[in-house]
């Protein structure tokens, strides 16, 4: 090959090829600049014979003493006929040993300038960089526009290659923004790059500046950093130490004005609405992907991603990310808060003890996270949400979460916060957890299936404990959520299965639309305890119109031990405009003494339509639990259910109006986060069921002219409980026997993990 720009002349000759005897390169000697001429000779038939492929190719290029080059070739490689050599990977392509340009492989030395030197060669060669031993570096390795040519940097293998370093930070990263340009402090750099690869090889931060007591975002530097560079794979690779993150895909120009954008920043027009994911100088890193690496006991995250297109993380481990005394970070892998991200996929996964979250979308949409496993990820397995851009396709399937019972945080290394980390969440994802107007125009489709969740146990009562939970708060968009074909398993929890709206304006205080449609279906739960509810679905501040519909059917839940929730089966309380509730298996053991189903109709919409049928359900009573079904200002059918092996009646109701105007009803109702505390039931002899924390609602059921006791629908006559139990009271217009439960509920503070409550990454 000869080069026509003058800056060096060199000839090639083909080596004959040789196939490649074992994938591992066999260190030679020491130092390239100690090593006899011989040496080097061996060691480069050596790497020959290792990584030559069919059709791959040894060239050796000699330098022309006549030539002026901007090439510095050491010493030691001219010393070996003046020559350095471009050698060929089966999977890396072409090329260049570092040793030959004198790195040392003990990390005691400062390697930067050798490889510095081997990087400018690969530049001009279009080949990548090996590296080999332990290989200390005073500064950050750099892929930028200065060696544009670099392919990629590889090694012998995580453990085997492994670059240090511990240049210190200076002043603190800024967690309110987000913001603040890292660049300079990452150990390497791939800037303004496409196609670059690193992998096989272990990055370490050394410097001691891991942990400040209460700053749980105040460090700069990540392992690797990934800046405005489409199509990089980060393969084979192992992060440890960084005060950030392990491995960092960001975009720091999207943090810059658009030139047409009448000064605002690119980020700016996207959130408010005036540009997306179309516009064609959108700022993003594309197709860029992290595979098969181990990233484990870093500050904040394993991996963090910020303003990706398309991006995918498959078969990594993420391992003892945080600190263990802080609460408020600690992410296996995360995207990034405040930053536009469109297509992220997380597949074959293993998140394992992070000391926050195991797989974490802080904002993004077109989720898809399939087949991981978190095990024992402290506060939540998979938590997905967004508080800036509009998140309305997220699909989490096929993975197992296991939570940790033993691996907790009593008491938070900041005590200013207020905050405290006891709850746990297997999965769980929250729409528009700001409240913002955040311009969504699709409607959202939600997916949670095929997983499985185990270990549950509840933690020092913590009401925020959930098997799976679901939060929408996006006023803008209609939704549907899918919850099908998971299995839930533990010890004992608040809820297994919570779905919580809240579209409330809170700019104008104007109730928001309420419910999606929402489909529980095809679940297996095997809880010791339930403290709260098996199933439980809850809207906030919906306005009077009906939307939606709730499906809950064919779900197989047991509740071995204890069930002692405010209701014992399902709560609903729902401006849907349908709710159907059949073919569910419910077996409850310990004391049932509260309503096993309640359905809740809030607003002024015309009454709720309710069927209620196939269900079976098993409790340790002898006799019907009073009131077992109470469906309030609902159209209800209810048919062909059994109580203990035992048929109940069927029956079609209607409701008359509630005892007291909605809207005080609605004051008196914000179970959003609550302790509670059982009384006794109470008898009610005006008939309104009187529930602090539930709609007030008068039943007068007519029923064969006479009225029946609403608590009581559907028990069958043989059991001769009259009044009690349903059948037909002796005077017309009364109600007695109306038994309910009677709760106080004292307010909690509902933000104890949710992200917009503390400074996040």
């Amino acid at each position: 090959m000869q080069k026509t720009n003058g800056t060096v002349a060199a000839t090639s000759a083909v080596l004959p090829l040789q196939k490649a005897e074992t994938a591992e390169i066999r260190p030679v000697g020491t130092d390239a600049a100690k090593k006899s001429d011989a040496d080097i000779f061996e060691n480069a038939r050596y790497l020959e014979k290792m990584f030559r492929s069919g059709t791959g190719a040894v060239v050796e290029k000699s330098v022309s003493a006549a030539a002026t080059t901007t090439v510095d070739i050491p010493a030691a490689a001219q010393s070996a006929a003046k020559s350095y050599t471009v050698y060929n990977h089966p999977v890396y392509g072409k090329f260049i040993d570092a040793r030959e340009f004198g790195t040392d492989t003990t990390g005691k030395v400062d390697n930067l300038p050798a490889i510095q030197k081997a990087l400018a060669v690969a530049h001009e060669e279009n080949a990548a960089v090996y590296l080999s031993g332990k290989l200390y570096i005073s500064d950050q390795i750099v892929l930028d526009g200065s060696n544009s040519g670099v392919t990629g940097i590889f090694g012998d293998g995580m453990g085997k290659t492994v670059i240090s370093f511990d240049k210190a930070q200076t002043g603190v990263f800024n967690s309110n923004t987000n913001q603040d340009d890292v660049r300079k402090f990452a150990g390497i750099l791939i800037d303004g790059q496409n196609g670059k690869t690193v992998a096989e090889l272990s990055v370490k931060y050394t410097n001691p500046d891991f942990y400040r007591k209460g700053q749980s975002y105040f460090g700069k530097v990540n392992g690797i950093m990934v800046n405005d560079s489409d199509n990089t794979l980060i393969s084979k690779v192992e992060v440890s130490g960084a005060n950030r993150a392990g491995v960092f895909f960001s975009s720091t120009e999207a943090l810059a004005k658009d030139p047409n954008g009448k000064g605002k920043t690119y980020m700016a027009r996207v959130i408010q609405g005036e540009i997306d994911e179309h516009y064609g100088q959108l700022p993003s890193g594309e197709n860029n992907r992290i595979e098969n690496s181990h990233l484990h006991h870093n500050r904040v995250a394993g991996a963090l991603v910020a303003f990706q297109e398309n991006f995918v993380a498959e078969g990594n481990t993420f391992a003892w990310n945080g600190h263990k005394a802080d609460g408020g970070t600690g992410y296996g892998i995360a995207t990034m808060a405040g930053s536009y991200n469109y297509g992220v996929r997380f597949a074959g996964n293993t998140t394992d003890h992070n000391y926050r979250k195991g797989l974490d979308v802080h904002d993004g949409n077109d989720i898809v996270i399939e087949n991981n496993v978190s095990n024992g990820d402290r506060l939540y397995g998979i938590a997905v949400y967004n508080r800036q851009f509009s998140m309305d396709n997220v699909k989490i399937v096929n993975n197992t979460v296991v939570q940790d019972a033993k691996f907790r945080l009593s008491v938070d290394d900041d005590a200013g916060a207020k905050v405290n980390y006891h709850g746990y969440s297997g999965i769980q994802i929250q729409t528009n957890t700001m409240f913002r107007d955040l311009n969504s125009k699709n409607k959202g489709v939600y997916e949670i299936s095929g997983n499985t969740v185990q270990g549950l146990d509840t933690y020092k009562n913590a009401i925020q404990t959930y098997g799976i939970e679901f939060r929408n708060h996006e006023r803008k968009i209609d939704y549907t959520l899918d919850i099908k074909d998971n299995i839930i398993e533990g010890k004992s929890t608040q809820y297994l299965m919570a779905v919580i709206n809240d579209t409330k304006n809170t700019a104008t205080g104007k109730a928001g639309p309420g419910s999606g449609d929402i489909n529980i279906i095809g679940n297996t739960a095997r809880v010791e305890k339930v403290t709260s509810l098996p199933i439980y679905i809850e809207e906030k501040n919906a306005a009077e119109k009906a939307r939606g519909s709730i499906n809950i059917a064919d779900n197989d839940i047991t509740v071995s031990k204890a069930s002692n929730g405010w209701v014992e089966g399902v709560y609903i309380r729902s401006n849907a405009g349908d709710v159907a509730i059949t073919d569910n298996d419910i077996a409850l053991h310990g004391k049932i003494d509260k309503g096993v189903l309640s359905v809740n109709a809030v607003g002024k919409q015309t009454a709720m339509g309710v069927e209620v049928s196939g269900n079976t359900i098993m409790t340790d009573q002898t006799v019907h639990a009073k009131n077992w079904l109470v469906a309030a200002k609902a159209e209800l059918s209810a048919f062909d259910n059994s109580y203990n092996g035992k048929a109940v009646a069927d029956v079609g109701i209607k409701p008359a109006a509630a005892a007291l105007p909605v809207h005080e009803l609605a004051a008196k109702l914000d179970l959003g986060a609550v302790s509670i505390n059982k009384n006794l039931p109470s008898e009610n002899e005006s008939g309104v069921i009187a529930k602090t924390g539930s709609a007030l609602e008068r039943f007068t059921v007519e029923k064969g002219g006479s009225q029946t006791a609403a608590g009581g629908l559907f028990a069958p006559k043989e059991i001769g409980l009259s009044g009690i139990l349903g059948t037909e009271e002796p005077q017309a217009g009364s109600v007695k026997n109306l038994e309910v439960s009677n709760y106080s509920v004292s307010k909690v503070d509902d933000n104890w993990q949710i992200d917009a409550s503390i400074q996040i990454i």
